[in-house]
């Protein structure tokens, strides 16, 4: 039964009959096991052919294409800028160990290098529910399963290493294809000269779980890139200035089609240089306009000057538009428990994010939240505490286990992914639901939430004025 309806749904797939057979009959040998959850052995086979489909239309649209089909990437808000601005280079390498990584689109501004690519690698690679060191549910998302897996890159030119870090997404199609994007902030706006040739370096991704191994022994590639940055303006801050208690060195905005980023130098005091992780950057702030509106932010880098005496900070500014004056101010940053029914969506209490919707669809719960109000780092724009049950009474939350949801032992596996729209700063956040799991969700009548709140300290704060 098990391999009649598989070979149904490999006709979809555009393999030739021997490998359909070859596949077929690898899946149908497979010993059987004792299933943790219901359906095990239909998800896997349903797993199988979805990886089947998309690595057959990765090969077809590449990189690129295959993201903009995923859920996850739309959540991110730029995948229509991506479409208009990214070029395609189509580069390839191949490490000594014979992975093959090819780079086949860029994004670049003033703010980010953006790759897009696909990895071959000679050896399987292990999705996090097979490997050894603390594994994973196989039930879980396909995110969680790559983690690890992308290899490192670094820009440079000159000698000079042009990035620090970098944020992506990253989806296994078979155990030897990887498809993701990469997105690399710039340490310095301007860093990137137009018509000028570019090292985009990769290190291999981590084999070792455990962490013995280093990805500089196990490969590495090396791209010739022309940078092709898009245009942008900047706009400095004329002198040093005092936000609250610290004293910030420098400061600026770089605004492109593809994000704004707020880059700043803040001085670390004598008395803190032994241990400057005591004092950090900017610390907690808020942004605002000449108007009021206030702009959600990430942070991209934060790292110690080379001398040690300031942090060299830069974040990721959403929504910004229009604005003639931007001020930042030190703030306190308030947190409590409060406990919503579903019913009472869309909410907003003291904090800056709105609570605007709750969703329970086969395989996934949905919170999405938008700013609105005092807003600063997405990072504490509020969270759930915990799932409450319909038949929970009102003060249930406070006690051990009471009427809670994915609680305790045995409870459902589930996995949360969040994401911010890189356009204005909202947040969707999202939680993997299995068979148990989609079974509690129906019972779902409440949240406990925790609210956090910026309290801005009016009238110590640093105005730094935008031109048109």
């Amino acid at each position: 039964m098990f391999r009649d309806d598989y070979r149904k749904e490999m006709d979809a797939v555009k393999l030739s009959e021997h490998q359909k057979e070859q596949l077929a009959g690898l899946m149908a040998a497979q010993p059987v096991r004792k299933a943790r959850r219901a359906g095990r052995t239909v998800l896997v086979a349903a797993v199988a052919c979805a990886l089947l489909a998309a690595t057959a239309a990765a090969y077809v649209t590449g990189a690129l294409d295959f993201l903009k089909g995923r859920e996850e990437y739309q959540f991110l808000g730029q995948a229509a800028l991506y479409e208009e601005y990214a070029r395609r280079v189509d580069l390839s390498d191949t490490a000594d160990n014979g992975d093959t990584l090819t780079i086949e689109y860029t994004a670049m501004d003033e703010n980010f290098c953006t790759v897009f690519y696909t990895l071959h690698t000679a050896k399987p690679m292990e999705a996090w529910s097979q490997r050894e060191h603390l594994p994973i549910s196989p039930d879980a998302p396909d995110l969680w399963q790559a983690m690890g897996l992308e290899p490192t890159f670094t820009l440079e030119a000159d000698g000079e290493t042009l990035t620090g870090g970098q944020d992506g997404q990253q989806y296994l199609l078979n155990a030897n294809t990887l498809v993701g994007m990469a997105r690399l902030p710039l340490n310095r706006a301007g860093a990137l000269v137009d018509g000028e040739t570019v090292t985009l370096r990769a290190e291999a991704p981590l084999t070792d779980w455990d962490g013995g191994l280093e990805r500089a022994e196990t490969g590495r590639w090396s791209f010739a890139l022309e940078a092709e940055p898009l245009e942008a303006w900047t706009d400095t801050l004329s002198a040093p200035a005092a936000l609250g208690e610290r004293q910030v060195e420098s400061l600026s905005v770089t605004i492109s089609p593809l994000g704004t980023v707020l880059r700043a130098r803040v001085a670390v005091p004598e008395e803190y240089r032994a241990e400057p992780d005591l004092w950090g950057g900017l610390g907690w702030f808020v942004v605002r306009d000449e108007d009021g509106r206030y702009y959600p932010y990430d942070v991209l880098t934060s790292a110690l000057s080379e001398d040690g005496t300031a942090w060299e900070e830069s974040y990721l500014l959403y929504g910004l538009e229009d604005a003639e004056t931007l001020e930042l101010l030190p703030a306190e940053l308030e947190g409590e428990f409060v406990t919503i029914n579903l019913e009472d969506l869309p909410w907003q209490g003291k904090g800056g994010y709105t609570f605007a919707s709750f969703t329970v669809e086969e395989g996934q719960m949905t919170l999405r939240m938008e700013p609105d109000g005092v807003v600063g780092s997405t990072g504490y724009c509020g969270s759930v505490a915990y799932f409450l049950s319909r038949a929970a009474e009102p003060d249930d939350s406070q006690e051990e286990g009471s009427g809670k949801l994915f609680y305790g032992d045995g409870a459902p596996d589930i996995y949360q992914n969040s994401f911010t729209d890189w356009r204005d700063g909202s947040v969707t956040i999202t939680w993997s639901l299995d068979e148990a799991g989609q079974a509690q969700a129906e019972e779902l009548a409440g949240l406990e939430l925790y609210v956090e709140t910026y309290v801005p300290e009016e009238g110590t704060g640093v105005l730094l004025p935008l031109t048109d």
